[in-house]
């Protein structure tokens, strides 16, 4: 048995550092073919423009792990939003509209939870229907309505470099201490590594699987709070296609899509992989068209390499 998690740590590690090295190959590159990249400048805005990516990645983390699937976040984030701006224009103090924020973002992941666990349908299928779902009632809430010029103490907090990092940072931190310090952490690599030998084993999965959704709405609750808070107003037609960024993220970063495999560290790498493309390529001139094609072509080679190393594993 040791010497099974000594190899699975040993995998763990290298598949880390594949991506850590994917990550410096294409920050070189980009450095070596346009000078304006290799700045200081560029490198912040690389890491501010992750903090939203970031701390929204953060919950899918946890959901692929476990063999999950969310594609309701971005409609989610989008719906937290719309909430919190109709609460800050109403005049509700912002302590209480942050609180309520997370508790609207936490209660969508669980609603999702219980939605897939009470019906049994696929999480593929369940977070599509939430998701069109939740976009609606975004849209219903937002509709003809100027839902802007937040009190400062609320832009605060997703204004400049230090806070919004900071969340992010922060993010990863719970997220790192959940899946290596906890029980239900660990139990997450178990239940995507095999569901069905979990629950046997007397994993209550059903019941962990819930509040593994529950955590995801959480982080795309808090992504929302920093993204209104910068832009000083809420949008219905926010986080279209956002939690394919954040899914995207994750796998880029070396989580497989077939759980029991990952970490928060690979999400991180998987973010700046994400932007960093982004702001070299545009650097280089290129389209924003191409910059998706890119990104795409990424994804795919990246869940290549899982399938590869899965099957090397198997015939071991």
């Amino acid at each position: 048995m040791k010497q099974l998690f000594a190899s699975s740590a040993r995998s763990q590690i290298r598949k880390g550092l594949q991506s850590l090295l994917g990550l410096l190959i294409i920050y070189a590159l980009f450095s070596i073919a346009s000078p304006t990249f290799r700045t200081f400048a560029t490198f912040s805005t690389i890491l501010t423009q992750s903090v939203i990516l970031g701390t929204m990645a953060a919950g899918p983390t946890i959901v692929l792990i476990a063999g999950g699937l969310d594609l309701s976040i971005g409609s989610l984030f989008c719906l937290v939003a719309v909430c919190s701006g109709w609460m800050l224009i109403a005049g509700v103090p912002v302590a209480i509209v942050v609180i309520a924020a997370l508790a609207i973002g936490a209660a969508g992941g669980a609603v999702n939870g219980a939605i897939i666990l009470g019906t049994g349908i696929p999480s593929f299928i369940g977070t599509l229907g939430m998701m069109k779902l939740y976009r609606g009632l975004a849209e219903i809430l937002a509709a003809n309505k100027d839902m802007s010029r937040f009190p400062v103490s609320f832009q605060m907090i997703g204004t400049g470099y230090a806070i919004p990092i900071a969340i992010m940072v922060a993010a990863f931190i719970l997220v790192y201490i959940f899946l290596s310090r906890t029980k239900l952490g660990f139990n997450c690599y178990a239940i995507g590594g095999n569901n069905e030998v979990s629950r046997l084993a007397g994993i209550p999965v059903k019941k962990y699987y819930f509040i593994y959704y529950t955590i995801g709405g959480f982080f795309a609750g808090l992504s929302a709070i920093i993204q209104s808070s910068r832009l000083n107003f809420t949008n219905a037609s926010w986080g279209n296609g956002m939690e394919l960024d954040a899914i995207a993220a994750v796998i880029i970063g070396g989580t497989s899509m077939s759980g029991g495999i990952g970490g928060v560290g690979r999400t991180v790498i998987g973010v700046l992989i994400i932007n960093t493309l982004y702001a070299g390529l545009s650097h280089l001139g290129v389209s924003s068209s191409w910059q998706r094609v890119s990104v795409g072509i990424v994804i795919i080679f990246a869940v290549w390499l899982d399938v590869i190393q899965r099957r090397r594993e198997s015939r071991a």
